[in-house]
């Protein structure tokens, strides 16, 4: 048992090295035009800014919790695509489609930070 426990870690780990492998090639092209490298802390920063804003105001854990599962399966996804540039605007649509699988409040917090957000850029 502990064999077969062992050799599945070890796939485990080399899925997330060939995941991150692919990241590192990635780049983002932002509202400005911009184009930035791929950051995962960046969709883990936000969505945790909307949760503890939101729903989880007084629960940072469970926030962090969300952040850092919707930063995962966020990151399966991007790096799967084909394509190296990726529009932000690619990125948040998964961001909220994720959210709205793990929690639909948070998803609507997120969706008011990020309007607040893009609206304070804008003055």
């Amino acid at each position: 048992i502990y064999g077969v426990a062992l050799g599945a870690f070890f796939r485990l780990k080399n899925k997330e090295k060939l995941m991150q492998a692919k990241l590192v090639n990635k780049v983002v092209i932002k509202r400005n035009g911009h184009v930035v490298d791929w950051d995962s802390f960046r969709i883990q920063t936000a969505v945790f800014k909307a949760a503890i804003n939101g729903k989880y105001k007084d629960k940072p854990l469970h926030a962090n919790m969300i952040a850092n599962n919707v930063t995962k399966v966020v990151e399966k996804v991007i790096a799967e695509l084909s394509f190296e540039k990726i529009e932000i605007e690619t990125i948040q649509n998964q961001v909220i489609k994720q959210l709205n699988d793990f929690d639909k409040d948070v998803a609507r917090d997120f969706l008011a930070y990020k309007t607040k957000q893009n609206i304070e850029q804008r003055h």
